[in-house]
């Protein structure tokens, strides 16, 4: 196994792959392991790569970028559950909470202990094959959720006129 890169290695690998320009979305988007990925997202991809150990209680939702599920991870399926002898209905943070701060996101926040009551429990967009080895190696639970692709693009296309303007 190679040894983790830094910061600088980082930025250098992700110059040195093939890139798109122009999407209004991203500034460039990076040919990584098989996937076209953001280059804001591709040095957390690979940091978490480099330094994320999974559990083998651990449990990942993965989802493609701007589908809509958020709500669904955090309140229909994963936080919900995972929480529900924890809180009743007035005291789940929920209630004060944005559901990104109840379920962390693996490219930006693998780091950080999921902050609700400590529950093993991570969202990511991360495609299957760039996910940190030891979440695979281990067994850890995976739950994709996906949408008819055709709203997953009217979704992605009202995000992109609402950002531009």
């Amino acid at each position: 196994m190679e040894p983790p890169q830094t910061q600088k290695n980082y930025k250098e690998t992700i110059s040195s792959l093939p890139r798109v320009d122009g999407i209004k979305l991203a500034d460039h988007l990076y040919h990584y392991q098989g996937f076209w990925c953001d280059g804001t997202l591709l040095e957390g991809i690979m940091s978490a790569q480099d330094h994320f150990t999974a559990k083998p209680t651990d449990i990942f939702l993965c989802s493609a970028p701007k589908s809509g599920t958020t709500w669904l991870k955090a309140l229909a399926f994963a936080f919900a559950i995972a929480t529900r002898t924890h809180f009743d209905d007035s005291t789940t943070p929920l209630l004060t909470t944005n559901p990104h701060g109840c379920v962390p996101m693996l490219e930006f926040e693998f780091d950080l202990v999921p902050k609700c009551l400590k529950i093993p429990l991570f969202a990511t967009h991360v495609p299957s094959t760039s996910l940190p080895q030891s979440i695979h190696s281990l067994g850890c639970k995976i739950v994709y959720i996906c949408r008819e692709p055709k709203d997953v693009s009217v979704s992605l296309w009202h995000f992109v006129r609402r950002t531009m303007f």
